[in-house]
């Protein structure tokens, strides 16, 4: 018995681009015979109307974006728009980058997004432009922009920032954007950064006892020092994925489920029982949490740059200099691999040879 026989992909979709307004940018996207462009058309739609008017405005700028699309195909099948005829390469990368994000759906969104603005700001740096060709993209290109993200940030964010990048480049390989290979073989990053931005022990304790200005803020950072979660994971707990001491939960980056002892510090942070389905910290959004953090660390005298996942090195560093192996903490951290983990070795000898010094020196 034959399958089912798939139908032709449109070689023009209508796709739609979130703004910050709360609007959808309508813009085309073409594929066709190996080749893709897209079409910006300057067209937007309440992305949730309120009222009948917004709902026929949308209705309205739907359909002269479907006439176009339409108009487009057309122009596209009968030849008199050969997207083939043009020089492979002419794409514009931070036009693909905005598409491919307005389709990704994966937990790393947010970075994703944070990572094309952090692009952007290079290209205006850099090179005075917003628009950038993929044929423009070389090796040497790629290991400036490498340089840029590390002179901006300390810790491990120029190479997180990097790895999505590399992401999107990968895939517009996928889909012959480039004329040759544009990435270098071999990127190294600075080693020791992220010690910037990891707290002590001690320095936990001085957080502990400084003015926050947002109790729920500073006892869900606390937690996170004290279990090494996510501030996706720590936003979204629920009372109903804690049972006694023992902590429960599908990480949001993984999928993976952890399954995690708390110490007496964590139980004390969570505070008085709820609900099952209320949250155990009822959190702002990330950036208000960040900048909250961020004050908070000035007033407790650190002088560090100590952003929300900092907590989670934290805590990772400090299990490794408190004596405990890394398959204790790859297991802690809810790591897929233990690879991911070994980041953290660097950082935990660092300390403990500063605490090796730091005795003091013997006269005899």
């Amino acid at each position: 018995m034959q399958g089912k026989k798939r139908a032709p992909k449109e070689p023009v979709r209508l796709r739609e681009k979130k703004l910050a307004n709360g609007k959808l940018s309508l813009y085309l996207d073409f594929y066709y015979e190996g080749v893709r462009e897209f079409e910006f058309l300057k067209l937007y739609i309440v992305a949730k109307p309120k009222d009948k008017l917004e709902k026929d405005s949308n209705k309205t700028v739907l359909e002269l974006a479907q006439r176009i699309k339409a108009k487009r195909t057309e122009e596209l099948l009968t030849g008199a728009l050969n997207l083939s005829s043009k020089t492979q390469g002419s794409v514009d990368f931070v036009q693909y980058w905005q598409a491919y994000n307005t389709q990704y759906t994966k937990a790393d969104h947010r970075v994703l997004s944070a990572c094309l603005n952090k692009f952007k700001s290079f290209l205006k740096d850099r090179y005075d432009t917003a628009r950038l060709p993929c044929k423009d993209i070389t090796p040497n290109f790629v290991l400036a922009f490498k340089d840029y993200l590390e002179a901006k940030q300390t810790g491990d964010g120029p190479q997180t920032y990097f790895t999505r990048f590399k992401k999107v480049v990968k895939h517009g390989m996928r889909e012959n954007l480039f004329p040759h290979y544009p990435l270098p073989e071999k990127v190294k990053f600075k080693s020791g950064g992220m010690n910037k931005g990891v707290l002590n022990l001690d320095e936990i304790k001085a957080l502990a006892a400084a003015y926050c200005g947002n109790e729920v803020i500073k006892r869900a950072f606390l937690f996170a020092c004290n279990t090494g979660l996510r501030f996706g994971d720590i936003k979204a707990l629920k009372w109903q994925d804690i049972g006694g001491s023992e902590l429960f939960v599908v990480q949001n980056k993984t999928k993976e489920v952890l399954r995690l002892k708390l110490n007496q510090n964590a139980l004390k942070l969570i505070g008085e029982r709820g609900t099952p389905d209320s949250l155990v910290f009822p959190l702002p959004s990330f950036e208000g949490s960040v900048k909250t953090v961020k004050n908070w660390v000035a007033r407790a005298g650190i002088d560090k740059r100590i952003t929300w996942h900092s907590a989670r090195h934290s805590f990772a560093t400090n299990i490794l200099v408190l004596g405990y192996d890394i398959k204790t903490l790859s297991q802690l951290l809810g790591h897929t691999s233990i690879q991911h983990t070994q980041k953290y070795l660097s950082i935990a000898d660092e300390r403990k040879a500063q605490a090796v010094n730091a005795l003091p020196d013997l006269n005899f």
